[in-house]
């Protein structure tokens, strides 16, 4: 998250000066004297978070009730997160292990302050109102300021296509968890946030489901979780390292995650959590996430699971797994199997993994989802082994489309270095009159030849997340290249199959590259404007849903908002995590549910271009006939 403005974190607006809290006098809460002479006697005894060290004289007085049991919620404690460290340590260790989770994973506690006036401590703090008191926490600057990574990231589409209670029904977090589960207090011996008792739930809102007229649901009752069969994938961390810096400065490094779902058995069966299967979500501990504060931290690792039940929040209507029962049933690689598990926590997961048997069958009759993936480009796409089998074939050209300074750590031998977010390679400066707008062709069968390519070679492109090499594919699709393909996984996949990784420097030699655009592949804002009603053009926005939606605005961007009309498809709900794409029927059936059809005209539009043209690669590779890109964007949309 951008950090807020120096003169925004402090400004007091004349709004708050008219509210009822600006009322009062600031020594009211923060203390200090307004009567000192000067600015260091009149800040003694100052107190700039008084929500966080004493909630029941600042806030109590207004708020009572709320101020009694706020400060012992899981917002303001974290109470289950000690407990299960405690209980995989042990008496002589605990008392070290404590204090370095309260120097790192302690930096969320939230009080009254963080979500009602500022940014939270997490995220550097800040006012994000002029120091009003909203009733309700921003989404953004505050929910999803801590909740980011996994929470955050899955609602607004940073992952995945995002969450249809906020896309479809402008829902935000607060819809869910209201104040009531906020401000509670949680018992101590508490297990887990599932069991606090004014937790939020799906039948809070879908009650009775199991006399509704969805066959499924009669079906599945307390038996399977909502988000087994609603959820989209998500992201699973492992081995989360904890030190400090040259500087003294606390940090912790996440080694390890993948996008994916994992289906197991419930470990928490519980009344109203009595679900028999589950998401499992792997988190990010391992036996030595302290062994910089003390080796063999946990001599009881094994007493509590590495993979917890989960609810993700990128729910969908329908989803892949729901739309055919043998989608779930008999889908070996949905289900948490022991071969799942890494070494060490193979005993801390017994009764959650699924065996073969275990499995649900597939059903003999089903309906057939009918998707057709006849044209579907396949050489567009290829995979670590075939790459790694053919790395010497003349005419092959690997361009790695991540920074330079990663490519000098480690890349794939031969690989050339293109780094598609450097506007200075294949875009227009942002400060130009046609700000990050590709250019001309001439420019571009320069640059393309100076990187050692030409129009005629087989060209491979890979990256870390997907939207960069795609984006450079679409690039040289649009410039004429003959033989283009994408390694699907990327460098994270090539690294899992164990193969050959340099450090070394690439010899090349510069090329010509004819340059033939295919203009029919980017249009204008004259175009789209001419378009908005037309029924055969669809305009689609792969923005995440915080842009899209107008919670947040790109920094070259005018003002919040999006193209009128278009369909809400975030970038991420066709790139994985680290470069993966999912299967193409899969991809197929999701556009088309989300009416993005394959025989009308796709205009994809989002910020600068640049995503836009990641995801028509993707719509190409796909077969959709007449994908175009809308070159000049949000950032440069005038209407």
């Amino acid at each position: 998250m951008a950090p807020l403005e120096p003169q925004e974190k402090v400004l007091v607006s004349e709004e708050f000066l008219e509210s009822a809290h600006g009322e009062l006098a600031c020594t009211d809460c923060h203390g200090g004297d307004n009567s000192a002479p000067d600015k260091e006697s009149a800040h003694e005894g100052f107190e700039p978070h008084p929500s966080v060290n004493n909630p029941q004289e600042t806030c109590g007085e207004c708020h009572e009730e709320i101020a009694e049991s706020a400060p012992d919620s899981l917002h303001a404690t974290l109470k289950t997160f000690p407990g299960y460290l405690k209980k995989r340590s042990s008496d002589e260790t605990w008392p070290t292990i404590d204090e370095g989770r309260e120097r790192h994973c302690a930096s969320c506690h939230a009080s009254c302050g963080a979500c009602h006036v500022s940014r939270p401590k997490y995220v550097g703090t800040g006012f994000i109102d002029g120091h009003m008191f909203n009733a309700k926490p921003d989404p953004v600057n505050q929910c999803t300021a801590c909740h980011g990574s996994r929470i955050g990231n899955e609602f607004f589409g940073n992952r995945g296509q995002g969450d249809i209670h906020l896309r479809k029904f402008t829902m935000t977090c607060r819809d869910c968890h209201g104040a009531e589960e906020m401000h509670a207090a949680a018992p101590e011996d508490l297990e887990n946030r599932y069991h606090l008792a004014e937790a939020a739930n799906c039948r809070d809102c879908h009650q009775d489901l199991q006399f509704g007229s969805v066959r499924e649901h009669r079906i599945h009752n307390n038996t399977v979780q909502c988000q087994v069969c609603h959820s989209q994938t998500y992201t699973n961390c492992y081995s989360c390292h904890t030190g400090t810096d040259e500087d003294g400065i606390a940090y912790f490094i996440n080694n390890l995650d993948f996008e994916d779902m994992k289906i197991g058995f419930n470990p928490d069966r519980i009344p109203g959590n009595n679900y028999k299967w589950v998401l499992l979500r792997h988190v990010p501990v391992d036996p030595h996430v302290f062994d910089y504060y003390i080796k063999d931290g946990f001599p009881k690792f094994d007493v509590a699971s590495t993979w917890k039940r989960t609810s993700p929040h990128n729910i969908q209507r329908r989803t892949w797994q729901n739309v055919n029962c043998n989608n779930c049933h008999g889908q070996r690689d949905l289900f948490l199997a022991e071969s799942d598990l890494l070494n060490y926590e193979i005993k801390a997961n017994y009764g959650l993994t699924v065996t073969d048997e275990q499995i649900p069958k597939k059903r003999a009759r089903t309906m057939a989802v009918n998707i057709d993936t006849s044209g579907v480009i396949e050489s567009r796409v290829v995979d670590v082994a075939w790459l790694n089998e053919h790395l010497d074939d003349d005419g092959l050209v690997i361009i790695d489309a991540r920074s330079e300074s990663l490519w000098e750590q480690e890349h794939i031998p031969g690989a050339i270095s293109l780094d598609p977010n450097n506007p200075e390679e294949l875009r227009k400066a942002a400060t130009s009159e046609a700000p990050l707008q590709l250019e001309d062709a001439e420019s571009l069968g320069e640059i393309l030849g100076e990187y050692g390519m030409s129009a005629d070679d087989h060209i491979i492109v890979y990256c870390d997340k997907g939207q960069n090499g795609g984006f450079l594919l679409s690039v040289l699709d649009y410039a004429g290249a003959k033989n283009i393909s994408f390694l699907n996984g990327g460098i994270a996949a090539w690294k899992k199959a164990g193969y050959e990784l340099t450090d070394e420097d690439t010899d090349y030699d510069e090329k010509t590259f004819e340059v033939n655009l295919r203009t029919e592949l980017l249009v204008d804002n004259d175009f789209v404007k001419a378009n908005l009603d037309n029924p055969n053009v669809v305009i689609v926005d792969v923005r995440i849903l915080q842009q899209s939606m107008g919670f947040l605005k790109h920094g070259l961007a005018a003002r919040p908002g999006r193209v009128p009309g278009s369909v809400q498809f975030p970038i991420f709900g066709l790139y994985e995590d680290h470069s993966g794409i999912k299967p193409a029927e899969e991809l197929l059936w999701v556009l088309k549910e989300r009416n993005i059809p394959k025989h009308k005209t796709i205009v994809v539009t989002c910020n600068t271009g640049m995503w836009a043209g990641a995801s028509q690669y993707i719509f190409r590779y796909l077969g959709y006939p007449d994908v175009k890109v809308h070159d000049e964007s949000w950032i440069g949309w005038n209407d």
